[in-house]
């Protein structure tokens, strides 16, 4: 294990520690053993009060405070990007053999942006709210919501190893993905944004984006990769019935009307509480 190759050099139980924080080993390790299982429905659980929280709590505060809070998330979201690939690219030249698959050379285009869905919102969002990039938010808020819930109630990859050992990555991706889900709905539910069905195709361009950047990304930068899941079904031999049989390849023939539904959910949920906003005012 890493932070035993490491404590070799340096015996020390501080060295240990920080050593077995600040690493991705395990990640590829079990990758969905805690699936539907106690630490995953904590973490369900945990998610869900922190957002009720946080909306009942924010609600109905000033632009100022709004603004103050959005950009401390958006400040919180890429020091943690960042602060993860100064880790990937540490281990990547600190260690012959890879530490995990997300372990990379710094001149990776991994370093600055990645080519699964919520890796590249977790570099756009924070620079779509700031720079108030109008046409970019309809995309980028829906499929931040998707690719957010998505993770938190399917955490292949995210919840790993010792259950009461946490780690920098685990830290990273856990808060990443929630503020994904809240921070596009928090501002829908203050009035800042609204999802518009006749904006469809902006919806409908940027999904085309993504896909050609992670079959970028899975052909000619890392041929192993499995950006989107576009190479390899995700839920083969899983609990997840029909998309657990269906073959690689196969599976996006699935896929893709899934995540056509979760957008066509997301208008719709959107309008659904638009709707109880205005009647509520009104009364």
């Amino acid at each position: 294990m890493v932070y035993n190759r490491i404590e070799r050099q340096n015996p020390g139980g501080d060295a240990v520690f920080l050593t077995a924080f600040f690493s991705s080993e395990g990640m590829d390790i079990f990758p969905d053993q805690y699936l539907f299982k106690a630490p995953h429905f904590l973490y369900i659980f945990a998610c869900a009060a922190a957002f009720v929280i946080l909306m009942r709590t924010l609600a109905g505060k000033g632009p100022k405070v709004r603004k103050i809070f959005v950009t401390a998330c958006c400040i919180v979201m890429l020091a943690l990007k960042y602060g993860g690939e100064a880790l990937f690219v540490w281990e990547w030249y600190r260690f012959p053999e890879p530490v995990s698959t997300f372990s990379h050379a710094f001149f990776d285009w991994r370093t600055l942006i990645s080519f699964q869905i919520c890796g590249i919102n977790n570099v756009l969002l924070p620079l779509v709210i700031w720079f108030d990039w109008k046409k970019a938010k309809d995309f980028i808020f829906g499929s931040s919501i998707l690719g957010g819930l998505a993770v938190i109630l399917y955490p292949v990859g995210v919840l790993y190893g010792d259950p009461f050992v946490i780690t920098f990555p685990m830290i990273r991706t856990l808060v990443v993905h929630f503020l994904l889900l809240f921070l596009p709905c928090y501002l829908v539910a203050a009035g800042e944004f609204r999802f518009d069905p006749k904006r469809w195709k902006r919806m409908l361009v940027g999904s085309l984006a993504a896909i050609a950047w992670a079959m970028y990304g899975n052909l000619f930068v890392d041929t192993a990769a499995n950006n989107m899941y576009l190479m390899i079904n995700p839920f083969f031999g899983g609990p997840v019935p029909i998309l657990n049989v269906v073959p690689h390849g196969l599976h996006v023939v699935f896929l893709l009307p899934l995540v056509a539904l979760g957008f066509l959910g997301v208008y719709a949920a959107s309008g659904f509480f638009e709707k109880r906003r205005n009647r509520i005012k009104t009364t």
